[in-house]
């Protein structure tokens, strides 16, 4: 179950609703985790982890394609990527799901998110 909170609605009253580049830029704060193991850290969207980012009003998908499909360190990139993006204004609830459809392969390492489904 995803976690959820509740942020202070805008000053007008009108609740905040948080942007795709944002949602990428705190995206690129989660290291991916055998890079730290390796001793060469880099982030999951420059290693082209992340296949799709959709943002529904205070609601956050995003999708991953991960380097292993039996990935050990799913849940925990699960658990950095939700309290990431719930830092921003307006989220109240992030899904973060593998890619059903797409396979990571070496190319996608620093291609940038906009060529893929990044909405």
């Amino acid at each position: 179950m995803p976690a959820t909170f509740r942020p202070e609605p805008a000053i007008d009253g009108a609740p905040v609703s948080p942007t795709t580049a944002a949602v990428l830029d705190r995206l690129r704060e989660v290291p991916e985790p055998c890079s730290l193991l390796m001793r060469e850290p880099t982030n999951i969207t420059d290693m082209g982890l992340v296949e799709k980012v959709v943002v529904t009003g205070d609601k956050v998908l995003v999708e991953l394609v991960l380097t292993d499909p039996s990935c050990l360190h799913f849940g925990a990139m699960q658990r950095f990527i939700r309290d990431a993006v719930l830092g921003l204004d307006g989220v109240t609830e992030v899904d973060v799901r593998i890619s059903p459809w797409v396979l990571w392969t070496p190319d996608r390492q620093g291609e940038p998110e906009q060529g893929r489904d990044a909405e």
